[in-house]
């Protein structure tokens, strides 16, 4: 059963979906404020996020950018319904796009991205450094990415979350990022980790 549950962050789906849906509702509202200050978005920015899980980021960018327009993936069905019913508003404006899929399948012709963010996903990503580098082909030159995590492992400490933080920063220098810089969040019961890096030009 905790195996099962565990699988449901992953890519939540049925009734234990709606359930894990509700808890990231809750557990990931401070990290997705905390990502999107990081991300600085500008007047009219066009912005990603990358596992949207319920959509709590994305109500947050629109409820305080406003001019700002926002484009998700996520690989689960389930969370896209429950990102599409707490955005419902957004969507009919024409702010927000949802689509249900990996980061692989976004269009390389679309508009290009001024800023990208992703909260407690990348560690199940199945290929973090293939991802980034899929990313970073749909960002503006010099525009900036925000990558959290917080540690929800059994033993995990404050430790280990300087050591996600080192590891976060490799992917996005293999990916071929700049100006990676990592900064740790005071946060109960561990710490959180947002490293924010840049497209070269």
């Amino acid at each position: 059963m905790r195996q099962n549950i565990f699988e449901q962050f992953e890519k939540p789906e049925g009734l234990l979906g709606k359930l894990a849906g509700k808890i990231m509702s809750s557990e990931n509202k401070e990290l997705n404020e905390w990502t999107i200050s990081a991300l600085q978005p500008g007047a009219g920015d066009r912005l990603l996020e990358v596992g949207y899980g319920p959509g709590v980021g994305i109500e947050y960018v629109c409820s305080n950018y406003p001019s700002c327009r926002i484009v998700g993936y996520d690989v689960s069905h389930v969370m896209k319904k429950q990102a599409e019913s707490r955005n419902d508003s957004f969507i009919k404006e024409g702010r927000v796009e949802l689509f249900e899929g990996p980061i692989t399948s976004a269009d390389e012709h679309t508009p290009k991205f001024d800023g990208v963010y992703t909260v407690n996903s990348i560690f199940i990503w199945k290929d973090p450094i293939g991802d980034l580098k899929k990313i970073k082909s749909l960002m503006k030159e010099q525009a900036r990415i925000a990558v959290t995590l917080q540690p929800h492992e059994k033993g995990a400490d404050d430790d280990t979350t300087k050591e996600i933080g080192r590891i976060i920063s490799l992917y996005l220098k293999e990916a071929g990022f700049s100006h990676i810089s990592a900064s740790v969040k005071n946060m109960r019961p561990v710490d959180a980790v947002i490293v924010t890096a840049a497209k070269p030009v």
